[in-house]
């Protein structure tokens, strides 16, 4: 009797094979597509940002003396447009400005045309940390700018998502020891995109007009550290052999193939640091959904142990008050007993004066 031949094992390896491939790529595609939008966000952000970001701003410094230690907030929840002034054509001369947002009747008059500086303008090379979250104070317990009660718990509401808020941590100046500016947005993503433009902005102007970290120029000629030179002696020698030595660098010839490995190299690199970026973004949300779901539960906890403290303080009244009634009570029942041990003496008297007067 013929049984039925099951199929070749290379048939099946190169059908695994070709669904690896396929789902391979399909992830390759994807995170390229991830990758060209991060770059088309990254490349509209200094637009947007010149035309400015609607935020709410609380600006907070902490001064380290001994007799003045303290938080001082110079701006208690305050709606500001942030944007980007450049002052020339370096980044180190561009600030980042906070202008006051009128309200809805102001727009209607026609009155906030002409934009009211808020706070001093903060220079990008102040900048020290942008973080995400409100980092170095309690979100829930920021002050609102207004002090009635009902208006300040609704702000405490609005402050309730940590997700929605920026720290940006700025250099110390002779009278604050510690600056923070925190932000607060609409929404997650448009904190997202602050967060990642303004960390691209100081790595442009760390990159550009700092200290360099690595380069592919033309390596500089170290020296020995065993030398060592006069100070009075002449050093035009020097400075002539030297500049001779990166002339003839410059005019060296590289081959375009080494040129096109280098490039690709650098690529590669480039695409790993943003595919690593992209997850931290992703990691990032992750733990802001952990966050925010561990918070809600904190408060119904919260509800929870408020209702049954509610409850125990209406029994505690409840029992107060029937101990009060049954003292009552009590006091009322010794009265009736006595008034009753009364009534018998007194009936027991007349029945033996009655007794007397029938003898």
């Amino acid at each position: 009797m013929n049984t039925p031949k099951l199929a070749s094992s290379p048939t099946l390896q190169s059908f695994s094979n070709d669904i690896f491939n396929f789902f391979h790529c399909l992830v390759l595609q994807l995170l390229s597509d991830e990758v060209r939008r991060f770059e088309v966000k990254m490349k509209k952000f200094y637009p947007n940002l010149e035309e400015g970001i609607d935020v709410t701003l609380w600006q907070l410094n902490r001064h380290a003396d001994v007799g003045n230690s303290g938080d001082d907030f110079t701006m208690k929840s305050s709606p500001v447009t942030l944007k980007l002034h450049r002052r020339g054509d370096l980044l180190v001369q561009a600030v980042l400005t906070f202008s006051t947002v009128g309200g809805y009747l102001s727009k209607a008059l026609g009155r906030n045309k002409r934009d009211r500086v808020a706070l001093d303008p903060l220079s990008l090379n102040e900048i020290l940390e942008v973080k995400a979250g409100c980092v170095g104070y309690d979100h829930v317990d920021l002050p609102s700018a207004t002090s009635s009660k009902g208006k300040k718990r609704k702000v405490k509401g609005d402050n309730k998502h940590s997700s929605l808020f920026l720290t940006l941590k700025a250099a110390p100046t002779p009278l604050a020891s510690s600056r923070l500016f925190f932000l607060r947005f609409k929404s997650r993503s448009a904190r997202n995109d602050l967060l990642t433009g303004l960390r691209g902005l100081l790595a442009d102007l760390q990159v550009h007009e700092g200290v360099s970290i690595s380069s592919i120029q033309t390596p500089k000629t170290m020296e020995s550290p065993h030398t060592r030179k006069m100070p009075n002696a002449n050093t035009a020698a020097y400075q002539a052999s030297h500049a001779n030595d990166l002339s003839a660098n410059r005019d060296m010839l590289v081959p375009l193939s080494e040129v096109h490995n280098f490039i690709d190299k650098e690529r590669e690199q480039y695409d790993r640091l943003l595919l690593i970026m992209l997850q931290g973004v992703s990691d990032l949300k992750e733990k802001e959904d952990d966050l925010l779901l561990m918070r809600s539960k904190l408060d119904t906890v919260s509800r929870e142990s408020a209702e049954k403290d509610k409850v125990q303080q209406n029994d505690s009244k409840l029992i107060m008050q029937l101990s009060k009634k049954l003292e009552t009570l009590l006091m009322d029942n010794e009265d009736l007993r006595d008034q009753n041990d009364r009534l018998n003496t007194r009936l027991v008297t007349v029945e033996c004066e009655k007794m007397n007067l029938m003898k």
